[in-house]
């Protein structure tokens, strides 16, 4: 594939992410809201309150390492002199900024109340006042959980990453703080925009690759070519 096609194949891909996504909350939610605030009443109401400080530390830690996992990448890479860590981390930086822009960009086009807001018998440990869909810590988290899983592609690696991802998700439902409509939207987003960047950087990569081949074969000219010129100055 050319790097028009692969970048005609991400941009695709992103734009049938944010279409999902919008299907999920105008399709889901219009004909099957009882069952949206239903599912998250049993969770919500119905929990293990002894847990309730387990699963704010769970929902907290969401930003610190989606932030700490690149970061941690880039200083290796730049201490170390080490490309591959580099570039480890500016794919995690390009995908969770394309989340981001997902993401909010979602929440102020559609703006849909907090559940609390709309249903007072929800509890809700956290007081968000932003928009409701998608949830933006499930975002990051599957996000996170999905370049980690493109980049690394280990069992040790990949089922802690998911089982944190899955457990993000689950937390923001047991606080009270989102419908599941709005963390399986956050999902499709995180995992989505981390699929995304990784192509896009790909794209990139075997762009400059290019580049360069075109470059040192410009520089080292093909061997018979060269014979062909020397021997036609020779004849004069």
């Amino acid at each position: 594939m050319n790097g028009k096609g692969s970048l005609s194949a991400w941009l695709h891909l992103l734009l049938t992410v944010v279409g999902l996504s919008c299907c999920l909350f105008f399709f889901f939610p219009a004909q099957a809201q009882n069952p949206d605030i239903q599912l998250l009443r049993d969770i919500n109401l119905h929990r293990p309150r002894y847990l309730d400080q387990t699963f704010l530390w769970i929902t907290r830690s969401t930003i610190p390492l989606s932030v700490a996992l690149p970061a941690s990448y880039l200083i290796e890479g730049h201490i170390k002199h080490d490309t591959l860590s580099w570039l480890r981390g500016t794919d995690m930086v390009l995908s969770l900024a394309i989340t981001g822009i997902v993401t909010e960009g979602l929440k102020w086009a559609i703006h849909r109340p907090r559940p609390y807001m709309t249903y007072p018998d929800i509890e809700h440990l956290q007081n968000d006042q932003d928009g409701s869909f998608p949830s933006g810590h499930t975002s990051l988290a599957f996000c996170t959980a999905t370049s980690l899983t493109l980049l690394h592609a280990r069992w040790y690696i990949t089922v802690p990453a998911w089982t944190w991802a899955c457990a993000v998700a689950y937390s923001r439902l047991d606080l009270g703080m989102h419908y599941p409509s709005d963390v399986l939207a956050g999902m499709v987003v995180g995992a989505g925009s981390a699929w995304a960047g990784f192509r896009l950087q790909q794209w990139w990569l075997h762009k400059q690759q290019k580049k360069q081949a075109a470059a040192l074969t410009a520089f080292h000219p093909d061997p018979f070519l060269s014979m062909v010129i020397r021997n036609s100055n020779k004849s004069f």
